[in-house]
């Protein structure tokens, strides 16, 4: 049975939904060339004016991107940012569009910012490399469609189970160890506002896999036992497809719900 640890760098990325994609080197050329270079200290938010006029890029440190519909009651979706990833491009193409959205350092960072003017003339000037900022704002908004979903339906632990799978292909870990280094600093909040739930309830999931020899603490990193990741089949994006995965929350990520494949039908 194939499974998500058993596959190659590039499938483990297409098999994320937490972060975002790669950004493509010909647009990294484009914002380096065209943009202008702005720090951000921890805690700042990137105003909505710079929203409105131009795209925002993330070259060093950490962001959190931060949804939430016009309907306050409905929960709020924290997107994680990595240096050189996608943030959300359909921002490029819709002015004043930020009312329910918002950007901020979740680290020391730069970014780059990009005037949203620049890149419309792309379609006159460069409709190549256009065409690909299109491809890949769809690819974003699917991914993150995907999340939306996963994150109101599955139980805390599967999105635990996935949050830790997703942050560490993302981290280039090799998952031929035994046990493998998260390599990045999240505090038990931040990581309970990303899964929608409490700190609580955080700390108890945690607790029991330290029980159960799947998680351990080796100074002040967390590392994570390979095996804990057995379960999680290679559907990149949960939909029923090539791969034989069933579109139906957690399940869709589960090597034991891959749908069989034989002479049989």
């Amino acid at each position: 049975m194939v499974r998500a640890v058993s596959l190659n760098a590039g499938m483990k990325e297409k098999a994320t939904i937490f972060f975002p994609g790669k950004v493509d080197d010909s647009i990294l050329t484009f914002f380096l060339t065209h943009g202008e270079s702005v720090n951000l200290a921890k805690g700042d938010t990137v105003p909505k004016k710079t929203l409105i006029n131009s795209f925002v890029f993330l070259r060093e440190g950490l962001l959190f991107y931060t949804t939430r519909t016009n309907n306050y009651s409905k929960p709020k979706f924290i997107t994680v940012i990595f240096p050189n990833r996608l943030a959300d491009y359909h921002l490029l193409f819709d002015d004043n569009c930020t009312c329910c959205k918002g950007i901020f350092a979740a680290r020391d960072s730069e970014i780059i910012v990009i005037n949203k003017q620049k890149i419309r003339e792309l379609v006159q000037t460069r409709p190549d490399l256009f065409s690909q900022f299109t491809l890949d704002a769809a690819y974003y908004t699917e991914r993150q469609t995907t999340l939306a979903v996963f994150l109101l339906t599955s139980s805390p632990e599967d999105k635990l189970l996935k949050f830790l799978f997703d942050t560490l292909v993302v981290l280039d870990t090799d998952f031929s160890q035994q046990w493998l280094t998260v390599h990045l600093k999240l505090t038990r909040q931040e990581i309970a506002d990303i899964l929608h739930i409490s700190v609580i309830k955080l700390d108890l999931m945690l607790g029991e896999l330290k029980k159960q020899g799947l998680v351990r603490r080796v100074g002040n990193k967390l590392q994570v036992r390979v095996d804990y990741f057995h379960p999680l089949s290679p559907c990149p994006l949960g939909r029923e497809d090539a791969n034989g995965c069933q579109s139906n929350n957690m399940s869709k990520f589960r090597a034991g719900n891959l749908i069989t494949l034989n002479n049989g039908g």
